[in-house]
């Protein structure tokens, strides 16, 4: 049965005002669970909807004369079994880049639906994640995920937040001193990498109230995840010690893991030494206080991205590491990801398949993707891995989600575990579609529910333009990590053709592709007046687009640049790069319509987790320096994780080519500039070696280092009018 083949009658088309739902004194607290969700994500339906905890039983959805009662066998399902309502039967959408749900009808159904099953484990966010996109999140923006996740089928959902506390509890009882704890822990900017074994201490140290307030947090989520019959995958123990921890100090061989990128990484304390089994009941003590609870389920990899194993039996080690965790929480299992060398099939091989998950981390999201995988047999969760640093850029495999039915891949679940989250909404639905279904999705029905649902209409330029989407940048021919990066945010060179070091320069669709969906939806705004462009969700998908049809132009546009220069002709130089700047002053006005392309907002976000005043400083200076340099010094981090924000246009990524042009009119003119210098070298990560050139220029080098600290006009609400600037830009 294909999940869209139902068909329903309107039995009532309501538009019904803001009602409160009280729970009766007996109500289970399970179900008073999943109606408060409903009250929150959609406060107008609230007191209309019911719930039924029936074992044993499928999730079903009928009509109950104005009522719709949802039975399912556990309340997550029965929150699931809400979110396909909602999708399927009410067409209401949510999503990271907007909402359409104000001028959504409850209908009730005239026959009892069936819901699909879902994958038995559906899992979220990879560490990088919990970095590149929700360290600015506060508990009322981690409340509406988690709602979000509930009602779109996840499982298991990895949490961080709070291993700070964790850490500094855990080092004090080994004697590791105060002042150190402070300086290994991170910014919570860069908690991943701290997490994943990569480096130590980076945007510290960070204060106790930051540390305390992490810890609150993190024991929300956790609580929250709970409470809608979702698990947390909590952070096991795998021999991380901090790289100084005093080797006389512990019974057993402390292995220096060299470099990561230029940082020191934390040592590893050997699993298979004689203190490894005491030390590590020790941190699932202070893991289970700070948490209030163990877990069905813990994460953390040994030897993650080109860690040192020295001598160590990896299959022993593996057996110790899992013993450790069975100890503390019986019965869980130790997910794993799989990435690049990872997991050793020797470390594979030591682990117990009863209590092992495999998550597999996919890049390639080609029609040709390979998709079964072999684990030594430990049961594995198909992951996209779609984004890479949380930059922005339209990608995603939609031919290989489509058909990643069970009978191809055996997977057990589906995780969505992109770097970076809150891009691509046509795309990451399809995900979400596809942890709840086990059957190919139908292309055509797709896009047609994904317009009713997402912009309130079924007009024909729009779902041509989603086709065309969907044929050409939502299906990469090869294999590649992400979007193919915006040139604005490069740095400038007049050969740049990508603005990260990992990430692939060629471009693999038709450029007149984007511009031609770009005109569809403007055609259909155009057509339908006020009601598309008064949806938030269509306004910030036309910008979306509009800021593709820019990148497009800037790779074409800067080729001219170059031969104007190589030619030698100051006039035409002068022209072609006035052209090329104008491009990315067009862009900043174009992302500002949108306030999902406001730095102003991102940068609010990273305060408002700060209680003091140093808080919110170090907090926003450490996100600045992520989406930016990445690192103190320039290297081969530098733009990794750039952001396409409409105040990052105008006062970064355009001075830096003002600057760069600059120096060229110079060089044309005669006058000396000795103002660069090329470096070039290869950098090895995860085993992928990518050499690259960085030309270093003082009078760059000293925009990027002074923008942690500029003092920029930020937005914090959208400006001007997308329709009349995509016009001007189309015409």
């Amino acid at each position: 049965m294909n999940i869209f083949s139902h068909n329903y009658t309107v039995a009532a088309a309501l538009t019904l005002p803001i009602l409160t739902c009280v729970a009766p004194a007996e109500t289970d607290p399970l179900i008073s669970n999943a109606q408060a969700l409903v009250q929150r994500v959609t406060p107008k339906y609230a007191g209309r909807v019911q719930f039924r905890i029936a074992p044993g039983t499928p999730t079903t959805i009928e009509g109950k004369g104005r009522y719709i009662l949802i039975s399912a066998p556990n309340i997550r399902e029965c929150i699931r079994g809400y979110g396909y309502y909602l999708r399927h039967v009410a067409k209401v959408h949510f999503s990271w880049n907007g909402d359409n749900s104000t001028g959504a009808e409850f209908i009730v159904p005239t026959r009892k639906i069936t819901v699909p099953e879902a994958l038995p484990f559906n899992y979220a966010y990879n560490y990088c994640t919990l970095s590149y996109t929700t360290a600015a999140w506060d508990k009322k923006r981690w409340s509406r995920e988690l709602d979000l996740m509930a009602l779109n089928g996840v499982r298991y959902v990895l949490v961080t937040s709070g291993l700070e506390k964790v850490w500094q509890e855990f080092l004090s009882e080994l004697d590791y001193p105060a002042d150190k704890i402070r300086r290994f822990i991170p910014n919570p900017f860069y908690a991943a990498w701290w997490n994943m074994g990569n480096l130590e201490g980076e945007g510290g140290p960070v204060s106790q109230t930051l540390i305390d307030s992490e810890a609150q947090l993190g024991r929300f989520i956790v609580n929250r995840l709970k409470s809608l019959g979702m698990e947390p995958v909590l952070q096991g123990y795998v021999g991380f010690l901090p790289h100084d921890f005093p080797q006389a100090g512990i019974n057993g061989k402390l292995l220096a893991q060299g470099r990561w990128c230029g940082y020191v990484r934390p040592c590893v304390l050997q699993p298979t030494s004689p203190a490894f089994k005491h030390i590590a009941e020790l941190w699932y003590k202070h893991l289970h206080k700070v948490y209030g609870t163990t877990a069905a389920a813990y994460g953390g990899d040994l030897f993650h991205e080109g860690g040192r194993k020295g001598n160590t039996d990896l299959r022993e080690a593996a057996r110790c590491v899992q013993q450790a965790m069975q100890k503390a929480a019986p019965g869980s299992k130790w997910l794993l990801q799989a990435w690049g060398h990872n997991p050793d099939k020797n470390l594979l091989n030591g682990t117990d398949p009863q209590h092992t998950v495999i998550l597999a981390l996919q890049k390639d999201l080609t029609p040709k993707a390979q998709i079964n995988f072999n684990y030594a047999g430990r049961p594995f969760v198909w992951c996209e891995l779609s984004n890479f640093g949380g930059k922005h850029g339209m990608f995603g495999g939609m031919d290989v989600i489509e058909n990643l039915t069970k009978d191809r891949t055996q997977a057990i679940g589906i995780g969505m575990i992109s770097e970076g989250l809150e891009t691509s909404p046509f795309f990451y639905e399809l995900v979400w579609t596809r942890m709840n279904s086990r059957e190919k999705i139908d292309r055509e029905r797709y896009i047609q529910r994904y317009t009713q649902s997402r912009y309130g209409s079924s007009d024909k330029h729009l779902h041509m333009a989603l086709q065309l989407l969907a044929k050409e940048i939502y299906t990469p021919d090869k294999r590649r990590e992400g979007s193919l990066e915006n040139i604005m945010c490069a740095r400038p060179s007049l050969t740049a053709r990508k603005a990260s070091t990992w990430a692939a320069p060629e471009m693999y669709y038709q450029p007149k592709s984007i511009e031609v969906a770009a005109r569809l939806y403007l055609k259909a705004a155009l057509k339908n007046g006020s009601q598309l462009a008064n949806r938030p969700t269509f306004r910030h998908d036309l910008a979306d687009l509009c800021r593709q049809v820019l990148a497009d132009r800037a790779r074409a546009q800067l080729p001219k640049c170059k031969q104007a220069f190589d030619r030698r002709d100051i006039d035409a130089f002068r022209r072609e790069s006035q052209s090329f700047l104008q491009l990315i002053r067009d862009c900043a006005a174009i992302q500002a319509t949108s306030e999902y392309f406001l730095l102003g907002r991102f940068i609010d976000g990273a305060r408002g987790r700060g209680t003091t005043e140093a808080d919110k400083d170090a907090m926003e200076k450490a996100l600045r320096r992520l989406i930016t340099t990445w690192r103190p010094d320039i290297g081969e981090l530098n733009d990794y994780s750039h952001r396409q924000f409409s105040e990052m246009l105008q006062y970064y990524y355009l001075p830096r080519w003002e600057c760069f042009f600059a120096t060229r009119l110079q060089e044309l003119s005669g006058q000396s500039t000795n103002d660069d210098e090329v470096i070039r070298g290869v950098t090895e990560n995860n085993g992928e070696a990518v050499e690259h050139i960085t030309i270093r220029n003082r009078s760059i080098e000293a925009i990027e280092k002074g923008f942690i600290h500029a003092d920029i006009p930020l937005k914090r609400s959208p400006e001007g009018d997308i329709i009349q600037l995509a016009k001007k830009i189309l015409r």
